[in-house]
């Protein structure tokens, strides 16, 4: 690709800003590289390129030439394409199936499956040699080799932009080589690439520019042909340096004055395969703790392995002094652990339902029901929840799936409500939902916490962590790397922790 403008860009998502202003534009070939914390908008300017999602504001010019880009076909015709983060495989196709889905060869009117196999195990012996079998399924690979797939369907359309977002995240450092042996060699080919990562010694190996995000703004570039490639002038520009979030000041009798002092979540050693690596720590009650980091190091594993929806494959998890056995949902629900989930239209609701129903199901697994139900007790129960949320509308018969995201996550977070939990697992419980939905949540949970519940927090944003919660441990491919409180705990200090500067993988 020539050259590569896009001016002006804006996105917002039911009224939350993704992006503000963004301006990006490089002459190519090129590989660019895109940082920035959390929620900067890496992602979703990269959607925007793609057609995966239509740009409210500004404009997009490929070659010179200005581009309608609304949907992917959009894009493909000027052959930019994405390879996910969040992958788009189809689990129950072969791997050959999902890298040629949709550009199938054909011979006449028959499809050249044989071509098309040869393709695909072309492009992936470039990734991966003699490790992906084509005819296996999706769901029977390894987490490193779906993403090579992910890699591997992008480059089977001989794109002249390849947008690779987080691409490395799930790979080892062999993978990563020879993915960088390839991305040289689509330059050589004239192919521009767009880099996504939080790895700053990947990005000042491979790419030529880098340009920067921050608040879902553009805040500045690199170029590695003027400025030496050095991790430390790129900080500046994804940390700021004016950002300060303050802790909510709240009084909690269980933290300070402490009636039971005593630790009483415990965690000792855990794992869970490679995403999970020797992780102990210990929380009191009313304690709320925060899981910090870059996306994609291991948080959402530690939360589900919490909530009994994944087996830990080593260590122990303690509770009230007792090693607890979770190899379900439900045993962490009689024990009073409760998860409000990462995606609450897969995990968390029953959309085709109502409030009501929504409401109630927990009390089954936890059998607080006879067998003949008491619909009026059931009824006012639901009530009570409805008006600490703060739903809106304020009817328990209104169908989940007509209500806004924030309405949804109330009612997903609201139906704890009705028991005493003794730990509240929060899994980025304010993504996509507004400021006045969110401050809601977090009032709920810091309530809580005041009566002694223990509440972990997994957050993609520092923010919420930094207001919310009395530490906050960092992540880092799987494993605690720093915990924070008090003074320490800043914007700056969990940046600069996740983006992991000294002591990366290339060591």
């Amino acid at each position: 690709m020539k050259d590569f403008k896009a001016l002006g860009l804006q996105k917002r998502f039911d009224g939350v800003v993704a992006l503000k202003t963004v301006d990006v534009e490089f002459e190519g070939p090129k590989i660019c590289g895109l940082v920035g914390a959390n929620g900067s908008g890496k992602t979703t300017f990269a959607r925007l390129c793609c057609g995966f999602y239509h740009a409210d504001c500004g404009e997009i010019f490929v070659n010179g030439e200005r581009v309608d880009i609304k949907k992917p076909e959009d894009a493909l015709r000027y052959r930019i394409v994405l390879a996910h983060q969040n992958l788009s495989l189809i689990p129950d196709l072969s791997v050959w199936e999902n890298i040629k889905l949709g550009r199938e060869a054909r011979k006449g009117f028959w499809l050249d499956d044989k071509f098309d196999k040869e393709h695909a195990k072309e492009i992936l012996n470039e990734l991966a040699p003699g490790e992906i079998a084509i005819e296996m399924k999706i769901r029977d690979l390894i987490p490193a080799h779906k993403q090579i797939v992910e890699i591997a369907k992008a480059l089977s359309q001989d794109p002249e932009l390849l947008i690779l977002d987080e691409p490395t995240a799930a790979l080892e450092i062999t993978h990563v080589k020879l993915l960088f042996r390839k991305i040289k060699k689509l330059k050589e080919n004239d192919t521009s690439v767009i880099f996504v990562s939080h790895r700053l010694w990947e990005i000042t190996e491979i790419c030529d520019v880098v340009f920067a995000f921050r608040n879902g703004e553009y805040v500045g570039s690199l170029d590695f042909a003027k400025q030496p490639r050095d991790e430390e002038l790129i900080i500046p520009f994804v940390t700021g340096q004016n950002v300060k979030y303050e802790k909510k000041t709240r009084k909690n009798d269980y933290l300070n004055e402490g009636p039971d002092g005593r630790d009483y979540l415990i965690l000792e050693n855990v794992n869970y395969g490679n995403k999970v690596k020797n992780i102990s720590l210990s929380v009191k009650k009313g304690e709320i703790i925060g899981i910090g980091g870059l996306s994609g190091q291991g948080q959402e594993e530690l939360i589900m392995l919490l909530a009994g929806a994944l087996k830990n494959t080593g260590g122990l998890i303690k509770m009230g002094g007792e090693v607890l056995k979770m190899n379900h949902p439900v045993h962490a629900v009689k024990r009073g652990i409760f998860l409000v989930p990462g995606d609450r239209n897969v995990d968390g609701l029953f959309n085709s339902h109502d409030v009501f129903t929504n409401g109630i199901f927990p009390r089954f697994s936890l059998n607080k029901e006879k067998f003949l139900l008491n619909f009026r007790k059931l009824y006012d129960i639901i009530n009570e929840i409805i008006i600490k949320v703060e739903l809106k509308p304020q009817n328990s018969k209104n169908v989940v799936k007509k209500l806004s995201g924030g309405n949804q996550q109330k009612i997903v977070f609201g139906r704890w409500l009705q028991f005493k939990p003794a730990v509240l697992l929060l899994n980025d419980p304010a993504k996509g939902i507004d400021i006045q939905a969110k401050d809601s949540l977090y009032t709920l949970a810091r309530g809580l916490s005041n009566d002694g519940t223990i509440v972990v927090l997994y957050s993609s944003s520092n923010e919420e962590l930094i207001e919310n919660c009395d530490r906050v441990f960092v992540m880092f491919e799987g494993e605690i790397v720093d915990e924070f409180e008090n003074q320490n705990l800043s914007d700056d200090n969990l940046i600069k922790s996740s983006l992991r500067v000294k002591g990366d993988m290339n060591e």
